[in-house]
C-alpha cells in the first residue's frame, strides 16, 4: 500500500467515526472523562509554593512588600552579577511607574538588542502549581525582552498568583477573548536543554538565569 493510499484510508476512518458520533454521544463521552486533578502544591501558601517550584525549575526568587524594595532587589541582583546598573524593559505602565532612581538604575524602555545583558518584565500572573509566569506579548511587552538577554528578571504581584494553570483564564487581561492580548509566553525557569550528549546546557534558547520577584504584602 502506498503512502497516499494509507492516508486516504486513515482519513476515511476518521470521517466514518465522526459521522457515527452524534452531538449527544460527544457530550456523554466528554462528561465521562471527568476533570484531571492538578499537581499537589508543595506548600499551602501560594507564594511559598510558587517560590519552591520556581527554585526546583532552576530559577531564583525573592519576595518583597513594596515596589521600592523590588527596585532595590533588581539593583542588588545585577550589581552583584554584572557590576553595572543598565537594564532594558518594555513600556508596560507597571514598569514605567517603578521608582527606578531608588536603586540607582538606568532603564532603557525599548526592545532588547544584542549586547543587552539584563531585562526586566512584569508578569500578568503566576501559577503556583507549575512554578510558571504568564507574560503578555504586545507593543508594551516585546517578546525579545524575554528571550535575548543573559539574565531575565520578572516581577509579579502577590495578588496575581494563581493555584492552577486553568485559573489564569479568570485573570483580568486574559478573561475576555475580545480584549485579550494576541500573544502570551509561559516561563518556568531559565532556558535549558540536555539534547546534546544528555549534558544540561543553560541559555541555549534564551536567558541563562531567571530571577522572580514577588511584590506585595502577605495577607494576615
Amino acid at each position: 500500500m502506498s503512502a497516499s493510499d494509507s492516508e486516504r484510508e486513515i482519513f476515511a476512518r476518521i470521517r466514518g467515526a465522526s459521522r457515527r458520533s452524534s452531538p449527544q454521544q460527544i457530550v456523554t463521552e466528554l462528561a465521562a472523562l471527568k476533570s484531571v486533578q492538578g499537581a499537589v502544591l508543595p506548600e499551602s501558601n501560594l507564594c511559598e509554593a510558587l517560590q519552591k517550584n520556581l527554585q526546583r525549575n532552576g530559577a531564583s526568587t525573592a519576595a518583597v512588600e513594596t515596589r521600592s524594595e523590588a527596585v532595590l532587589e533588581i539593583s542588588q541582583f545585577i550589581a552583584h552579577k554584572h557590576g553595572q546598573r543598565r537594564i532594558v524593559t518594555g513600556h508596560d505602565p507597571r514598569l514605567a511607574a517603578l521608582p527606578w532612581r531608588d536603586g540607582g538604575l538606568l532603564p532603557r524602555f525599548d526592545v532588547a538588542q544584542a549586547g543587552d545583558s539584563v531585562s526586566v518584565s512584569y508578569a500578568q500572573c503566576a501559577i503556583a502549581e507549575t512554578g510558571s509566569l504568564a507574560l503578555l506579548l504586545n507593543r508594551n511587552n516585546p517578546a525579545l525582552n524575554n528571550l535575548l538577554v543573559e539574565d531575565h528578571l520578572i516581577l509579579v504581584d502577590r495578588c496575581d498568583i494563581r493555584a492552577k494553570l486553568e485559573d489564569i483564564w479568570e485573570q483580568p487581561g486574559l478573561k475576555d477573548p475580545d480584549s485579550r492580548s494576541r500573544g502570551m509566553i509561559m516561563i518556568s525557569g531559565p532556558s535549558s536543554t540536555a539534547d546534546i550528549s544528555m549534558q544540561l546546557v543553560l541559555g541555549a534558547h534564551g536567558p541563562r538565569a531567571l530571577h522572580v520577584i514577588i511584590v506585595g504584602t502577605a495577607p494576615r
